[in-house]
């Protein structure tokens, strides 16, 4: 049988299939890049859950609670407009009451150009349940004008909850501050919110675990905001600073007797991607046996 000699490319021939190849990758970078830019502008999808307690104080009762986060008004992710069309969303629900877990704004400290709470009041003051809108403040309202976000969010008709406990119908509500500190101001303020029997659910902006509470409601995380294959962004590379525990990062927890549940958020603050995540609300069933 005679031997068959493949000759090889030219060197011309390899530069341009590399060429071609680099730019194929470039072109697909860029759709990502575009599509992420999108993605943070779609209508927040409404996830649901039913969470079941075994106490008497909810034995036959029932209620529908909204988790909202991170709106981060005036970023890209959230104009005016697209506020308003996520208010009328979050009340086409009908819920019973509406949970703000903080990031109502951007900006990382006091007089930042990137607060725009002049884009708030008129959407929030929509925002109306039977009983009640109960709000935290969040990193990003911390760092800017806690006081100025606390004012508005009450002019609006929103009650704020700065390490505070609030009887809800059948739940007691216990709202935190963001603060790494949070675990240790919670377990002087529990016996009293235990007290009328009923069971607590602690409403917090960073997902963190608080001893001796049934369920903890979160945002911050924005579920990763990019979090593909392998990838998922917890913190930072270049610093080492963590954003939030790993092991919160998305939706339903269950750690030890405790559920975790963390929303990825309606608005996705000063970085304008979304790959691999969505804007999202919960709409959370609270039932006893």
């Amino acid at each position: 049988m005679a031997a068959v000699e493949i000759e090889p490319s030219p060197p011309s021939q390899r530069r341009m299939w590399w060429a071609w190849t680099l730019l194929a990758l470039i072109l697909a970078g860029l759709a990502l890049l575009g599509w992420g830019y999108w993605v943070e502008t779609w209508p927040p999808l409404v996830r649901r859950a039913v969470i079941v307690f075994d106490t008497p104080a909810m034995a036959g009762r029932k209620i529908d609670v909204a988790l909202v986060s991170d709106i981060h008004v005036g970023s890209h992710g959230m104009s005016a407009a697209r506020l308003d069309r996520v208010v009328d969303q979050i009340m086409a629900q009908h819920a019973d009451a509406i949970l703000l877990a903080g990031d109502f704004v951007n900006g990382d400290r006091r007089n930042d150009p990137a607060v725009h709470l002049d884009l708030l009041p008129e959407a929030l003051a929509r925002l109306h349940a039977p009983l009640g809108v109960y709000a935290v403040l969040g990193n990003h309202d911390e760092w800017t004008d806690p006081h100025a976000v606390t004012a508005l969010l009450r002019r609006a008709g929103i009650t704020v909850l700065n390490n505070q406990s609030q009887g809800v119908g059948p739940i007691t509500l216990l709202g935190l501050a963001d603060t790494p500190r949070a675990r240790l101001i919670a377990a002087p303020l529990l016996p009293a919110a235990r007290a009328a029997g009923k069971p607590v659910i602690v409403v917090e902006h960073v997902p963190r675990v608080i001893p001796g509470v049934p369920l903890i409601l979160a945002g911050h995380t924005h579920c990763g905001q990019i979090h593909l294959p392998g990838i998922s962004i917890a913190g930072n590379p270049i610093t080492g600073n963590r954003y939030y525990d790993a092991r919160f990062r998305c939706g339903i927890v269950r750690w030890q007797d405790q559920i975790v549940l963390i929303g990825s958020g309606v608005g996705s603050g000063s970085f304008p991607l979304r790959i691999g995540t969505r804007p999202d609300f919960w709409m959370i069933t609270l039932t006893g046996r």
